[in-house]
């Protein structure tokens, strides 16, 4: 069946979506969260980020079952608000966490996949760096969840849990090593993913932009 045009454009130019409905979630969400809509507005950007990871997934049998996971991962959230269950908020994590890990995965193979780097192969290699960023910021409020002393806040646990913007902050704060220190991880579990999550932040940009240097130089010499 032939696309339609407008389809053939956004398959295109997926990563370029990708990437900014990820920008969009991390520039806008903290502020959204600010006003009284500002929580299911981050929910909502969260969801189009999830189901925007899943549409680059060429083969159509994997892609239905990633957003059936989407969807099962938003049930999960959504009777962990509902019920305040904490068991639910960190399932509901894992899944979005797997669903992340399989687009960040999707993402670096479409990015390294050609001798010739252009500006959708730089986005889908930039959308991977940011779906890491966001997701384990949803994996940090689970936690959270599961153990409210899990985070401190200026040493103090953080009486309301851990926002979505708050674990967004502090999950691009770890990834990018800034170390500002307000928030701090109190548990060794909480410690493991902050260091995991910064070491592979590292690895990440290290090998990133040395194959895609790579790769451009070795273009332009055969060119």
């Amino acid at each position: 069946m032939r696309r339609s045009p407008a389809l053939q454009q956004i398959t295109r130019h997926r990563y370029a979506i990708l990437f900014c409905v990820l920008l969009a979630t991390i520039a806008v969400g903290p502020l959204l969260e600010a006003l009284d809509f500002g929580r299911v507005a981050v929910e909502a950007l969260l969801t189009f980020s999830l189901i925007a990871a899943v549409f680059p997934i060429g083969v159509m049998e994997k892609r239905r079952t990633m957003l059936a996971i989407v969807g099962t991962a938003l049930l999960m959230r959504g009777l962990a608000s509902h019920l305040d269950s904490a068991a639910f908020s960190a399932l509901g994590a894992v899944l979005w966490g797997a669903v992340a890990v399989v687009a960040a995965f999707g993402a670096i193979r479409y990015s390294l996949s050609s001798v010739r780097v252009d500006a959708e192969h730089l986005y889908a290699a930039l959308s991977a760096y940011l779906l890491i960023g966001v997701c384990w910021g949803v994996v940090y409020v689970a936690v959270v969840r599961v153990d409210p002393l899990a985070m401190l806040h200026g040493g103090t646990p953080l009486p309301d849990g851990l926002s979505m913007g708050d674990a967004i902050y502090f999950s691009f704060v770890t990834l990018a090593t800034l170390g500002y220190g307000d928030f701090t991880p109190a548990t060794p579990v909480m410690r493991g993913l902050s260091v995991f999550e910064a070491i592979i932040g590292q690895l990440y940009l290290a090998i990133m932009v040395a194959r895609l240097v790579s790769l451009r130089v070795s273009d332009q010499s055969s060119r």
